[in-house]
């Protein structure tokens, strides 16, 4: 289906050889002779591209072009100016009101249509890159909300076959069993639940104890770090306000600093928590004496799908996503991550988080 342009401009001249170029490059055309009628139109009709005139009766393209962009159904339409300024200042301005690109009059016909086919391309793009993030957002969802099921029923056998009575050895695996399949089910339902950056009416943050949290999650993974000869040490702050923050997020951001931690560790290696807290935030350390990471590789951390050249030493399955949902349920949370790499050897992944008022 050919792409539609509306063509703002209030002289029949330049309205008139438009019309022509653009109609023989096989566009849909509106026509619009001031701002007032440009916004009418697309009230009703949304183009896939605007060309406005800046020097008009009325509403002049600069305002034209603002209020285009401050309306939710027209804000992404790419907005072309026709000017014949050729000041600097002006372009600016241009720029600043929301524009894209500017033509420069007497217009170049084949300089403009190969502007307008540029931004068509790129609007395009963008419009099917928004459709396929729609589809797999959709397709994950509904994924995560019928893995819920099994997940469940991993939880109520491993309680009823803990019930039933069961050795010391195949209990501690009974245990093993049930906290990572509850941890499981956090995650999927913390996926669930989260909501894209700048989303409204986001609910009150819980109060965390990251002391009690650091425990928790050593104890989860003390099976993985014992098959591996790795050692897991707490070392934790005294009388440590309680943060700010989901208590499901944290958990599942501080679980995958220490699973990243066991995980890349050689046999031997020694993870340690720390805490402490400043007058404002509450910092949680993950240490350890591995071979920390190469400095040409450090920008790529905490983005998604980052391939770095440490590998996993026991043969575990690395997707490169765990830093990067730190990054995301950390910063949700209005906090903050990061790591650093001592000059002795070895990493420090950390994250610190706003202290919970009347903590």
């Amino acid at each position: 289906m050919p792409e539609t342009i509306l063509i703002v401009d209030d002289t029949p001249a330049n309205l008139s050889v438009l019309v022509d170029t653009l109609s023989e490059a096989g566009y849909q055309l509106m026509v619009a002779e001031d701002g007032e009628d440009a916004l009418a139109q697309t009230a009703r009709t949304r183009p896939d591209l605007i060309l406005l005139d800046v020097m008009m009766p009325g509403l002049d393209g600069f305002e034209t072009c603002r209020r285009l962009k401050a309306a939710a159904g027209t804000r992404d339409i790419p907005v072309i100016f026709m000017t014949a300024l050729n000041e600097t200042a002006e372009k600016v301005r241009a720029f600043g009101a929301g524009a894209v690109d500017y033509i420069t009059k007497p217009i170049q016909h084949e300089e403009a249509l190969a502007r307008i086919g540029t931004h068509l391309t790129i609007r395009r793009l963008r419009q099917k890159l928004e459709q396929q993030l729609t589809l797999t957002e959709r397709f994950m969802r509904i994924a995560s909300h019928d893995l819920r099921n099994p997940l469940c029923l991993i939880l109520m056998s491993g309680e009823l076959a803990r019930r039933k009575g069961a050795t010391p050895e195949v209990a501690e695996y009974l245990a093993s069993i049930h906290s990572s399949a509850g941890q499981m089910r956090r995650i999927i339902d913390t996926f669930l639940n989260v909501r894209k950056p700048g989303d409204e009416g986001r609910g009150p943050a819980g109060r965390v104890d990251l002391n009690l949290m650091a425990a928790a999650v050593v104890a989860q993974n003390e099976p993985a770090a014992e098959r591996k000869q790795v050692a897991v040490i707490l070392q934790l702050a005294d009388d440590l306000p309680l943060a700010r923050a989901d208590v499901g997020h944290a958990y599942q951001a501080l679980t995958n600093y220490v699973s990243n931690a066991i995980k890349f560790l050689p046999p031997g290696g020694v993870v340690t928590l720390r805490t402490s807290a400043t007058d404002f935030t509450v910092r949680l350390e993950v240490h350890d004496d591995g071979p920390g990471v190469p400095v040409a590789e450090r920008a790529a951390l905490f983005t998604e799908f980052a391939r770095l050249s440490n590998r996993p030493t026991g043969g575990e399955e690395s997707t490169g996503l765990g830093l990067s949902i730190v990054k995301q349920l950390i910063e949700g949370e209005r906090g903050t991550v990061g790591a650093d790499f001592p000059p002795a050897g070895g990493s420090v992944f950390w994250f610190e988080l706003p202290i919970s008022p009347g903590a």
